[in-house]
């Protein structure tokens, strides 16, 4: 979820707090075809990536048209219509009682007879941790890609950009969508390792989540999802505090960040390094 907010917010210059939306999508639509529909576990995985990359291609039509605050409006627009339909539709999506029973991935056979089962959570956060894997190392050869320099170009100047032969509005709308798929796959694994769903995940408060981690780990940089998650998802856990105390926290670290370092974990360390390099030429000068 991280990775797929970096991409757009900090890679592509877009503040989307849309991301939770489609996390929720990607998860209420893997149960809802594993379920309702007994789909097989993995053609509902890439269905349910394709419903969300349509739905980012709909949204985002119309949307990235927007510039500044407004597209951010838009965005949160789309993730507070998207909560209140899971919400209310409980004929559907089960309303506040959430979707239970969705199923773990099937056993993979494997050579000598033996074979890889998914029943325990071990094994779920190893295939998870697969799947995080690939997607950092995606997105890490999409930012080093021509896309992924016209993406940061947009997002240093959108319009010299465009006047350099960047089509910006097929641009955005691309990373939109891949960041969009990155979420669904963030939502549908979440949905397999627990079991159950409910409106919750959907809340634009878990987008908000997410990009407190990117913002502290560091915007535009492959670490900074990872640092910030690490950060925060421990800050909680070592206080030991309630449930409800956890946004207050995210909200005090942000502001901190914000003052003081904002670049973040990772940018504060990468603005570091011609520092160190040219104290390194000053001294050997010396010498």
């Amino acid at each position: 979820m991280g990775i797929s907010l970096n991409l757009i917010y900090g890679y592509t210059g877009l503040l989307s707090l849309a991301h939770s939306a489609f996390f929720g999508i990607g998860a209420y639509s893997f149960a809802l075809l594993t379920g309702r529909l007994e789909v097989t576990y993995w053609l509902a995985f890439f269905l349910s990536i394709i419903i969300v990359a349509v739905s980012a291609f709909l949204m985002g039509i119309p949307s990235l048209r927007l510039k500044g605050p407004y597209f951010i409006l838009v965005s949160l627009s789309f993730a507070i219509i998207v909560h209140l339909i899971i919400l209310s539709w409980d004929r559907v999506t089960g309303g506040a009682n959430g979707i239970p029973n969705i199923p773990r991935p099937p056993k993979i056979d494997l050579p000598f007879g033996m074979a890889l089962g998914f029943d325990s959570l071990l094994s779920m956060y190893y295939l998870i941790l697969i799947f995080l894997v690939a997607i950092a190392l995606i997105n890490y050869r999409l930012v080093n890609s021509l896309i992924g320099k016209s993406f940061i170009a947009i997002s240093l100047n959108e319009d010299l950009s465009e006047s350099l032969g960047i089509n910006t509005m097929r641009s955005k709308l691309l990373s939109f969508i891949i960041s969009s798929t990155f979420a669904a796959v963030a939502g549908i694994l979440f949905a397999s390792y627990n079991s159950v769903i409910s409106p919750h995940i959907a809340h634009f408060t878990q987008g908000f989540n997410a990009l407190v981690y990117v913002v502290i780990g560091g915007l535009a940089t492959i670490a900074g999802p990872f640092i910030g998650s690490l950060v925060l998802v421990a800050i909680p856990e070592f206080l030991q505090v309630v449930p409800e105390l956890k946004t207050l926290i995210y909200g005090v670290v942000l502001v901190v960040f914000v003052i003081f370092m904002p670049s973040g974990i990772a940018g504060g360390f990468k603005l570091q390094i011609p520092t160190l390099a040219g104290l390194t030429r000053r001294l050997k000068k010396a010498s």
